[in-house]
């Protein structure tokens, strides 16, 4: 690879653009000097930290403590690169049991802004204050202070402009800013919080509190039934905190925190690990919730592979990821939840896992929405239309009615409303031209594939192992699997009506309460009108709570919330909302999540294979359901006749 050369001469990069080239690589937003000004305070001893943040951080970032403070001579070189009081020889770093040893943020952040530093120890009678603008120092004074640290930083990159642009707008840096607040005061029991944006209070949380309860006051008291206490050892490794239930789940990871002996850290075998201790036991695109602290020997460990400290590495990934894996997946055990059946034949552990998928989590909700309300004297009725398969009274071809018929009439409703003909009778349908199907390298039913001499006639299809129906059709077989068909249609019959947007919010008559996270409060309020055009009409109620006081006629309402939280997560990560994509996703959960749905193993009557079948005939390619999974697949004659020797 070649390179253009500028024929200068090699020199030193002066002292102040160097500063500021540091600061690039630690200083990346707002979020990034609350966490570089907490850890130091944590350090310092600290149990009283309180964060003041205007305009996100854009304008101000203020973290004040009760730690140990600094001498006037410690304060000055506070302010120099490299300087630290954690780090003496080469040998420290594999023993490192700080947050902060780099000794480059304070440097960092006053090389970028309006910097001032005010400490005072406990020996010392005055304190001492440092005034640093753009990285050179402007003023050192003795004034009067209660022992700590105060550390203001004000107009952040106002002597880099450029650097400015490439910052969020107020609500996303707010929310990055409070995530980090939020994550050192989960791990960090016995320390007392408080965060303010333009003198709200957004944080407090007193110094007694347990991680519990710390929980109940980010997010709410209702997320906290939902998580178990998780304490135990593998590998050499010390794991403790909280994990959710498989009915507690999230559609992004903004719930996963995980610590490295009290460090907040991202770290990929972690993440992993945790995830594949709920395999089998979650909603397809759904994600658990947890708060994971690992304590291993720093020497186990290498934290200083990132400019940041954000991310650390262990010398055994596969071993962390393993230890992870088994202490979440037997504690689940212990709370009832199924493991993986690894002796079942195919078509049984088939059917276990589209099971364990879709009835064993039921809604994935959260634990505040486990079942409709009944609705108040004088609240308006929604008319219940029948759904024709789940509840019409057929005569069956077994001896006896299936079980499933019987749960079907016990559970009525569901996370959706039911519909009118969930699989309606198509009359005077134009026979659909169906051909050859041709497959692609994962098995999936390529978009131009369809498929010839289905008729539904009056013979229903014949069923086998409660989950499969049969199509004899020219030379081969065809097999569908029931459940992902049933996905499939009703999926397509609920974005139809979703669709139009003419539809209108009714009113509850008794609005529903929701607690939302600091860090998501402020994304809720600037996006009122987005949530008005999804059908749900949402009003401040006080602090966190907003009351949730109409609703489209298509949700229901145990399972609102949870279609809040899941688009204030997609808001939270700072990207433009897709409409599209919100409904995609929030209508795979919502079909999967639905009680009335034929799952596998179900035994279905004569008169509901015959309509799925008519439901069928009506897909256009691709044949898949909203999780990508095929519907149908092929057993040709050519195929038998191999089996069977007849051709070679």
């Amino acid at each position: 690879m070649s390179s253009k050369r500028s024929g200068a001469p090699v020199r030193i990069l002066p002292e102040e653009l160097a500063n500021k080239i540091a600061a690039g690589e630690v200083v990346e937003r707002p979020a990034s000097v609350v966490k570089e000004l907490v850890e130091n305070a944590l350090d310092a001893g600290a149990k009283r930290i309180t964060v003041r943040l205007v305009a996100a951080g854009r304008r101000t970032v203020e973290v004040t403590d009760d730690g140990s403070g600094m001498s006037e001579q410690d304060a000055m070189l506070a302010v120099e690169r490299h300087a630290t009081s954690k780090i003496r020889k080469t040998e420290d770093l594999d023993n490192i049991h700080t947050l902060g040893f780099r000794g480059e943020a304070l440097a960092s952040i006053a090389a970028v802004s309006r910097f001032e530093l005010t400490t005072r120890r406990e020996q010392d009678e005055s304190a001492t204050r440092i005034r640093v603008e753009g990285g050179v120092l402007r003023d050192v004074q003795q004034v009067a202070a209660p022992v700590g640290t105060r550390v203001t930083v004000n107009r952040l990159y106002f002597n880099t402009p450029a650097r400015a642009k490439f910052l969020k707008g107020i609500t996303t840096e707010l929310g990055h800013a409070i995530d980090v607040a939020q994550r050192h005061a989960l791990i960090h029991e016995g320390v007392a919080w408080r965060l303010f944006h333009n003198d709200k209070v957004l944080l407090d949380i007193p110094e007694n509190a347990t991680m519990r309860e710390r929980v109940a006051l980010i997010w709410g008291l209702s997320f906290l039934e939902g998580f178990v206490t998780l304490d135990g050892e593998h590998g050499g490794m010390r794991v403790s905190g909280l994990i959710g239930t498989p009915d507690l789940t999230r559609s992004a990871r903004t719930h996963q925190f995980f610590f490295l002996n009290y460090r907040p850290i991202v770290n990929r075998a972690l993440q992993y690990g945790f995830e594949e201790g709920y395999r089998e036991l979650l909603t397809i695109g759904r994600k658990p919730v947890g708060i994971i602290h690992v304590q291993a020997h720093p020497r186990l460990v290498d934290v200083n592979i990132h400019p940041a400290k954000r991310e650390a590495r262990f010398r055994d990934e596969r071993a962390v990821r393993e230890a992870l894996r088994v202490l979440v997946r037997n504690r689940l055990a212990e709370l009832g939840a199924p493991s993986h059946a690894s002796s079942a034949s195919p078509v049984t552990s088939s059917s276990r896992q589209e099971t364990m998928s879709g009835e064993q989590t039921g809604a994935a909700q959260s634990p505040s929405m486990d079942a409709p309300r009944a609705p108040a004297p004088g609240a308006p009725q929604h008319p219940r239309p029948e759904t024709g398969m789940r509840e019409a009274p057929v005569e069956s071809d077994t001896a006896s009615a299936s079980p499933r018929d019987e749960r079907a009439q016990e559970q009525p409703g569901g996370p959706w409303k039911p519909f009118q003909n969930l699989l309606p009778t198509v009359e005077n349908e134009v026979q659909t031209e169906l051909g050859a199907q041709n497959w692609d390298e994962e098995g999936r039913v390529e978009p131009s594939a369809v498929y010839r001499g289905i008729d539904a006639g009056e013979e229903p299809p014949m069923q086998v192992f409660d989950t499969y129906l049969l199509i004899p059709s020219e030379e081969r077989l065809l097999i569908i699997d029931q459940h992902a068909l049933h996905e499939r249609l009703t999926y397509d019959m609920l974005r139809s009506d979703l669709e139009d947007t003419q539809y209108q919010a009714q009113q509850l008559a008794v609005p529903i309460l929701i607690d939302v996270p600091a860090s998501h409060v402020k994304t809720l309020e600037s996006n009122l009108e987005l949530f008005s055009q999804l059908g749900i009409e949402i009003e401040p109620f006080g602090g966190h709570t907003f009351q949730i006081t109409a609703i489209c006629h298509l949700y229901d309402e145990s399972r609102i919330q949870d279609a809040v939280y899941g688009v204030l997560d997609h808001l939270a990560q700072g990207e433009l909302f897709d409409r599209e994509e919100f409904l995609a996703s929030f209508l795979r959960l919502a079909v999967q999540a639905c009680k009335g749905s034929i799952k596998a193993g179900d035994r279905l009557s004569p008169e509901e294979r015959r309509r799925l079948l008519e439901g069928f005939r009506r897909l256009r390619p691709p044949y898949t359901c909203p999780h990508g999974r095929p519907i149908i697949t092929e057993l040709t004659q050519l195929q038998m006749e191999k089996s069977f020797r007849r051709r070679q």
